[in-house]
């Protein structure tokens, strides 16, 4: 491996740095993993430190156009048919106007989407998209930003994992989870304005270029719209309401400015206030956040004392893997009883299934043809483990890809159901009707239904955990 070059920063970036770091070997086109040494230099010397641009660090498997504006349209699909909350809050689309009061531009939110807002399938591309929206808004400015990118795309959720495996070989997992964000259209400005985030932020430059203005905590923390004496700031979310142009002007010119072109990486700390600068024409983008806290679904009720990060090792790794000491330690503190352990068994099942998915805001799309028969070949994903973990009170939860089924079995199921697992984790080409045979070979009567063994071996295609394959000839 060639080492990483540090170069110097843009003129317009005094004490700026950027990480030209070389192409890994890559077995996979989607796979987007640098080095543990890159990782450790990364630590020592932006984590949590300062802003860096990370120059064309990969030679293939970068996101592209054309799979952002699938996400886009998949996100839209479904949202048009649920019109569910949890889509409402993912996908944002915002208008962005010139006019603002004393010359400073201000974004409108929309709110519910419509067909003539998000992408179509019969758009077919991103410039179609965008062409269609200028004539439908008569040119004005818009953008569009997508939470949890990775649930709406299963390359895009194969290439965010890659990143993160890499970085959880150097630095730790982070546990609150990353989360991959789309941000696409041709606003000159960050609709939120200049702000503030609660994570770590690599930002993937997918089309046009980018520039972003940022501050470091200190230089904005006094201002009058921050609360005082607020130890919690530096960690948590914040916006800077700007007073007028000449206020605008004033910040800007004590700001820092980091610049990248597609196929670069930027990254700055969570302490960063920050905003994105215009640029011509369409910008695209992948926010990936990350941060060292406690996941979300362990915010209700007295909050435990969870790890800052695991190391990689504690991710799942075959089928006989279970929950990490330290997180097995706090959910063992939550006591015994009928609906104190309905609690921890839920609670247990949400870091099976987070964990599973490598730490992130969401598992992958399901595969939608699940559809098997006892003469189909599959093959587990050998890479990324399903898992078989005990659950209060009898119960056995089998996890892959961050989804899961939860079962009752006997004690003989549960052996045969671990067995399965672990056939499958091999990576091996497996024939369902010997599978199947295998399975309930010596079991007895009435143990576990075919059809029951059926549905389990579908929802593990379901997840992308198993997938359907045509053997090669003998």
């Amino acid at each position: 491996m060639a080492p990483m070059i540090a170069c110097d920063a843009s003129p317009t970036t005094p004490g700026l740095s950027m990480l030209v770091p070389a192409p890994p070997s890559q077995a996979a086109d989607t796979s987007l993993t640098l080095p543990r040494s890159f990782w450790r230099n990364f630590a020592k010397e932006h984590l949590d430190r300062k802003p860096t641009v990370l120059v064309q660090p990969f030679t293939r498997g970068f996101p592209t156009t054309q799979e952002i504006f699938e996400a886009l349209t998949n996100a839209g699909q479904q949202l048009l048919r649920e019109q569910s909350y949890t889509l409402m809050r993912n996908m944002r689309f915002y208008l962005e106007h010139e006019d603002g009061p004393d010359g400073v531009a201000y974004h409108s939110l929309l709110f519910p989407l419509t067909r003539q807002h998000v992408p179509l399938p019969e758009d077919g591309s991103a410039e179609a998209y965008l062409e269609r929206l200028n004539r439908w808004l008569g040119g004005k400015r818009f953008g569009i930003v997508l939470n949890r990118a990775q649930s709406y795309h299963w390359r895009h959720w194969q290439q965010m994992r890659s990143f993160l495996e890499g970085m959880y070989a150097g630095l730790g997992v982070p546990l609150y989870g990353a989360d991959p964000a789309i941000f696409f259209g041709n606003y000159r400005y960050t609709p939120f304005g200049i702000h503030k985030d609660d994570m770590h932020v690599f930002l993937f430059i997918v089309e046009g270029k980018k520039v972003i203005s940022l501050w470091p905590f200190e230089e904005l923390a006094s201002r009058e719209e921050m609360p005082r004496n607020d130890p919690t700031l530096r960690e948590r979310t914040a916006s800077v309401h700007l007073h007028g142009k000449a206020d605008e002007d004033a910040m800007l010119a004590r700001a820092m400015f980091l610049e990248g072109n597609p196929g670069d990486i930027l990254c700055w700390p969570a302490s960063y206030w920050h905003r994105a600068e215009p640029t011509p024409g369409l910008s695209i983008g992948v926010s990936l956040g990350i941060a060292f806290r406690p996941p979300d679904f362990t915010g209700v009720g007295p909050q435990p004392v969870w790890p800052g990060r695991l190391r990689l090792n504690e991710l799942p790794r075959d089928g006989r893997w279970s929950l990490p000491a330290s997180v097995r330690s706090e959910l063992a503190k939550r006591g015994r009883g009928g609906l104190v352990e309905a609690s921890q068994r839920e609670l247990t099942a949400e870091w099976v299934r987070y964990l599973t998915g490598g730490a992130m805001s969401g598992p992958p799309p399901e595969e939608t043809d699940t559809r098997l028969t006892s003469k189909d070949w599959v093959r587990g994903d050998g890479e990324h483990a399903l898992v078989a973990v005990p659950l209060p009170g009898g119960h056995l939860l089998v996890s892959g890809h961050g989804r899961s089924t939860s079962l009752r079995p006997s004690p003989a199921v549960r052996r045969r159901i671990e067995w399965l697992v672990s056939t499958l984790n091999s990576g091996k080409p497996q024939h369902v009707e010997a599978l199947e045979s295998a399975f309930f070979s010596r079991l007895p009567a009435r143990g576990f239904s075919r059809r029951a063994f059926l549905s389990l071996l579908q929802d593990m295609v379901r997840w992308r955990s198993v997938r359907r394959i045509t053997p090669a000839a003998r």
